[in-house]
């Protein structure tokens, strides 16, 4: 018997409708399951890399853009996943029983980046990784051309560093105070990359309440069985390129504002006092932009008075920060502009109740791209951007920012039933920087040394047996005599919100 043909369209019908409901993933808010002190995954296998070897030709339409600041901006600002992409996770199980930290540690990022060009890595936290062209390598000083997978972990918060197993001390037992904990790694081919010798990349973390503290130092963790310990970064020179003495008067691509002209357009104002004389004319103002879009040494080279002047000034010092900052063969550098900002008058504004715009007309630019201008009162003079830390790193790793906890000469001891390997018990110091101390196990609990004395603190006990986490919360006072740790059961999602409260 002849089985009557499907018109195609009703082919593809029945395939569709055979085929499983696909939902949209929803990362979980417990982490990546896998090894507590594995914070990296292999990401792309060895068997199946997703790099290109050398024998085959390098692709250049893979990578994922997201908003460049401009069509000629100078780096590329990549988009992130949530999970590793599929063919990446480590597959390997967790050595022995799984803990708690295999389950509930901060989930990681990942970025797909060209390696050729200069590069921007945003967590969804605040974090910024910048990455000059040619600055990973592999072990053998061989710069990365294929395809490269950026890992970012962020922990900013004292429950993401508590479910995360990190602690505040350094590998010689002196207790810190952090900013913030930031894991890094880029694999190419199934095989870590490294920062070349003589490089770095540029790391920024968000401040509490955006209020940056002083004497903040980069410290890199130490591989260890237990909290991942940490040594103070030592002291890098600026690269050359970043050096103060190194100014460029030609980039490429230059350093650009917003996505064109119409956003510096908007923020001109044209000065009461110029309206009232009739001043129109062009202010020339020059300045340099620096490798984080600054905008220093703003000054006047021609001017008209009346305010014009100032307002030009003004313009530009509410702009600093927000600049794309030019490069030069693959570094960020700093570059001296020449605006010129031209006022228009026109009868029309003088009879306006509000401020007019200016007549928008384009001036030569010198060292810099046309850029006109207009007039607003909509945005309000904006203090330079002081919400950030910025460290220049030579290596990858884990990186915190830290500064030493002050009268740390006392210690602790917390009673616990129990101090068997599924239990940790961690000292925590609250504050905008705060201390986790992680307790040593003796006879009767656990012992904290070199703890400032009268400080108000949370003991935080954490157990997972039989496939279920226990919670031990106490508020305390340093130095004092404890109280035993009480233990009781919960769930990974009330464990987090309990210690999202810290």
């Amino acid at each position: 018997m002849r089985i009557p043909r499907l018109p195609s369209f009703l082919l593809g019908l029945a395939l569709l409708a055979a085929l499983p409901a696909c939902q949209p993933d929803k990362p979980a808010s417990t982490g990546q399951h896998a090894p507590a002190l594995a914070d990296s995954l292999d990401l792309d296998s060895l068997s199946d890399p997703v790099g290109t070897l050398d024998t085959t030709p390098v692709r250049r339409d893979w990578h994922r853009l997201a908003r460049p600041t401009r069509r000629n901006a100078p780096l590329i600002v990549y988009r992130s996943v949530r999970r590793a992409p599929a063919g990446l996770q480590d597959t390997a199980p967790p050595p022995g029983e799984a803990t708690l930290f295999d389950l509930a540690r901060k989930a990681s990022e990942y970025f797909q980046i060209d390696p050729t060009q200069a590069a921007e890595v945003r967590g969804r936290d605040g974090t910024i990784v910048r990455i000059s062209a040619g600055t990973l390598v592999d072990a053998r000083q061989k710069a990365a051309t294929g395809p490269v997978w950026v890992e970012l972990k962020e922990c900013l918060t004292p429950a993401e560093m508590l479910l995360t197993n990190l602690s505040t001390t350094t590998t010689d037992g002196q207790p810190l105070q952090t900013a913030g904990m930031v894991f890094l790694k880029a694999t190419a081919a199934g095989r870590p990359l490294q920062v070349a010798a003589g490089r770095t990349l540029r790391l920024e973390l968000p401040a509490t309440n955006g209020r940056p503290l002083p004497d903040m130092r980069l410290y890199y963790g130490q591989a260890a069985s237990g909290p991942v310990r940490w040594e103070q970064a030592p002291e890098l020179a600026a690269p050359a390129s970043e050096s103060t003495e190194t100014i460029y008067t030609e980039a490429r691509p230059m350093p650009a504002y917003g996505s064109g002209p119409a956003d510096i357009n908007r923020l001109i104002r044209y000065p009461q006092e110029a309206l009232a004389s009739r001043t129109q004319g062009v202010v020339f103002a020059s300045f340099v932009v620096d490798e984080g879009g600054k905008v220093l040494n703003p000054k006047i080279l021609y001017g008209l008075g009346h305010g014009c002047d100032e307002e030009v000034l003004r313009v530009l010092r509410q702009t600093s920060g927000r600049w794309t900052p030019g490069q030069r063969n693959g570094e960020f550098v700093k570059v001296k502009m020449m605006l010129p900002i031209r006022f228009s008058f026109n009868e029309g504004q003088l009879t306006a109740p509000d401020s007019t715009p200016a007549a928008a007309q384009e001036a030569p630019v010198m060292a810099a791209a046309s850029l006109p201008t207009g007039a607003t009162e909509e945005e309000p003079a904006a203090p330079e951007p002081t919400d950030r830390y910025v460290f220049h790193c030579s290596q990858l790793g884990w990186f915190n920012a830290d500064r030493p906890l002050s009268g740390a000469t006392g210690s602790h001891q917390a009673t616990a039933p129990e101090t068997d390997g599924a239990t940790f018990v961690r000292l925590v110091l609250r504050g905008a920087t705060p201390s986790i101390l992680a307790g040593q196990p003796t006879e009767s609990g656990y012992a904290f040394e070199n703890v400032p004395a009268g400080r108000r603190a949370i003991l935080i006990g954490l157990r997972y047996q039989g496939g279920t986490p226990y919670l031990a919360w106490q508020e305390t006072t340093t130095g004092q005599q404890p109280t035993p740790l009480e233990f009781q059961e919960t769930t990974l999602e009330e464990l987090e919100r309990r210690l999202a409260r810290l």
